[in-house]
């Protein structure tokens, strides 16, 4: 009985350090993100850009404007490139973890991408939150961190 339950200890051990040492070299093998931050833009109030690492310029509009929680929202993107084979929009909270919502963006055209989604609720409020959008550029990833509030 003492062997089994060595052995299963022995075992839960190495499976313990597999998975931690296969994350460490996951993340060193995933492409790095180079996000520019935008500081001074209400996107309760209209679309926000930025000019992002490569001289591309990313704008972000969220309908409804009060960007209400547990409702579907509209996710708005213009780039300056019309042809982005795939943009990412994960949206996590700032200051408390609730999680990372990860959304894809659909090219409708003329430089335009489109998502719909929500994002969750919390009963303490006056959420903070960061909508990172996310281009695989050169094998790096690029793109522009927006930030917002939720009542």
């Amino acid at each position: 009985m003492k062997s089994v339950l060595s052995a299963l200890a022995l075992l839960l051990l190495i499976s313990a350090y597999l998975f931690v040492d296969f994350n460490k070299l996951y993340l060193s093998l995933s492409p790095k993100s180079e996000l520019v931050l935008q500081k001074n833009c209400d996107l309760h109030k209209g679309p926000c850009s930025i000019v992002i690492a490569n001289g591309e310029v990313l704008s972000l509009e969220i309908f409804p404007k009060d960007i209400p929680l547990m409702k579907t929202l509209h996710f708005k993107v213009h780039s300056s490139n019309q042809s982005l084979d795939k943009m990412h929009l994960k949206i996590y909270s700032r200051n408390m973890f609730m999680g990372s919502f990860d959304f894809v963006l659909k090219n409708t055209g003329k430089g335009y991408y489109e998502t719909k989604g929500i994002i969750p609720t919390c009963i303490v409020g006056k959420m903070q939150w960061n909508a990172d959008l996310e281009i695989l550029d050169k094998n790096k990833l690029i793109g522009a961190r927006y930030q917002f509030n939720t009542e």
